[in-house]
């Protein structure tokens, strides 16, 4: 009898198959992105009309909107479901991350855990699920002692979606005792080097085993005699106004989840090289 084919070492939970689950997805978040606004700068009003009666028909001709107003609607809602999904997968990846730990801390290098163990695991990544953002950072910590960098990055999408599904106008429920709403993020940021310059891309310090490091640190522009640099950034609104992003900080929140997802993923690596002792990788 021929013996079955063992499963994909996709169905695998490991730190390798988390990094390329989630790279891959921020990629065509950022693909996407760029595609979309593409299509916003170059959007033809005669092209609208024309797709617009293509049909012959409409539910509600009243609320049909013309190509100006269509143009900010439809840039409103590339920034919320921008902001939405990358929420999404910064929540989705520390889930993974979590349900790895549990399988560290209960099963370290047993690959055959029994039925106790398996419900054990299941039992503790289920209540994580349930566990606000607040606590699963805590969560994480303290059980784990993992780091998440640029946690704040993460609030601040969060800060950002509940502004936004409330039609994007700030309000005095969004603000901070300091009277303003503030999201932190990253972005790219150009700095002037001398002309006799040798400075190339920093050199970052070795990717964790099985993780792949991404481009998102510095990048020398050879073309000029600038740098371009990953920065903090800041944005701060008032109450009364409206929740805009321009096209780079747009881009700017993929970057920071990139960078979130990757200081996670190193965090974790280092757990578990101490659970199960260094070279065992995860």
């Amino acid at each position: 009898m021929p013996q079955p084919e063992p499963a994909p070492r996709e169905n695998v939970i490991s730190l390798q198959s988390i990094s390329r689950k989630y790279f891959t997805a921020l990629q065509r978040q950022h693909d996407l992105l760029a595609f979309n606004l593409a299509g916003l700068k170059t959007a033809d009003a005669a092209a609208y009309d024309h797709f617009s009666g293509l049909s012959r028909v409409m539910p509600l001709p009243q609320a049909h909107l013309p190509a100006p107003q269509m143009l900010a609607y439809a840039r409103g809602l590339m920034l919320r479901t921008t902001v939405n999904d990358l929420l999404v997968l910064s929540v989705e990846c520390m889930a993974d991350c979590h349900h790895l730990c549990l399988f560290v801390r209960h099963c370290g290098r047993n690959t055959q855990p029994d039925d106790k163990l398996i419900e054990q695991v299941a039992k503790d990544q289920a209540a994580f699920a349930r566990m606000s953002l607040q606590d699963k950072f805590e969560a994480l910590e303290e059980s784990y002692g993992i780091v998440c960098e640029l946690e704040d990055g993460v609030f601040s999408l969060a800060a950002a979606l509940r502004v936004l599904s409330k039609g994007g106008m700030v309000t005095n429920d969004d603000i901070a005792p300091d009277g303003s709403l503030t999201l932190e993020f990253k972005s790219m940021q150009d700095f002037e080097v001398p002309t006799d310059s040798k400075e190339e891309t920093s050199a970052e310090s070795a990717p964790p085993e099985g993780v792949v490091r991404h481009p998102v640190g510095d990048v020398l522009m050879p073309s000029s005699k600038k740098i371009s640099r990953l920065v903090d950034t800041t944005r701060t609104f008032k109450p009364g106004t409206l929740l805009e992003l321009a096209d780079s900080e747009l881009l700017g929140l993929n970057i920071t989840v990139a960078k979130f997802v990757d200081g996670l993923l190193k965090s974790v690596d280092f757990y578990a090289k101490n659970q199960l002792g260094e070279g065992q990788g995860s």
